[in-house]
């Protein structure tokens, strides 16, 4: 049980990740790498062509960004699905200097013309990041495909058929964390094709 600080002893921490996976539900993570799965198919020339989602891009603040660098790169390399993420700190802050911190993601989905066959990941361990937020509305007036991965208070924002909700039942930050890339990695190794 935490303390008055939220501490929790390290076979608490242990106890709670392990039930924060085994609850992921599996069904929806199948149906993301379905969508995802889609995605290339092999051709008997040896190339790879691309045949439904166009793109993926991953957005999160703090950590969870690290965790979209990381599994951008997973997909980008073992999967071979185009993947992005704003990792670029000199664009990063001259987006959120000239549009604020809670539209700089908005306005770079904008820059790299987001489609409706586009895929968006939205990782944010608190559920409540103005700036995920505005961006997932944003994409849900495209009509992109979303996947949004959030802990603690984090609702859905997207409710239609396009969109894939997993909601992690914690508070602690790290677990939270973890098993939002444990999530995604279980996708990944799906999909991978070298």
């Amino acid at each position: 049980m935490p303390d008055d600080k939220g501490v929790i002893t390290i076979s608490e921490y242990r106890d709670e990740l392990t039930k924060c996976i085994s609850e992921l539900d599996i069904n929806i993570l199948n149906k993301v790498k379905d969508k995802l799965q889609g995605n290339y198919k092999y051709e008997e020339d040896g190339l790879w062509l691309r045949t439904s989602i166009d793109r993926v891009f991953i957005i999160g603040n703090g950590g969870s960004n690290a965790i979209a660098e990381h599994i951008s790169t997973d997909l980008n390399k073992r999967c071979r699905i185009q993947t992005h993420t704003l990792s670029n700190n000199s664009l990063l802050t001259a987006l959120t200097n000239d549009f604020s911190q809670e539209d700089a993601l908005t306005q770079w989905l904008k820059m790299n013309d987001i489609k409706r066959r586009d895929y968006i990941v939205a990782i944010s361990s608190s559920g409540k990041s103005p700036n995920i937020i505005r961006a997932l509305e944003y994409v849900g007036e495209v009509g992109s495909h979303t996947l949004s991965i959030f802990g603690m208070d984090g609702v859905p924002i997207l409710t239609s058929d396009r969109d894939d909700f997993v909601k992690i039942d914690s508070y602690n930050y790290g677990v939270v964390e973890l098993t939002s890339e444990i999530a995604l990695h279980a996708i990944v190794e799906e999909l991978v094709v070298e």
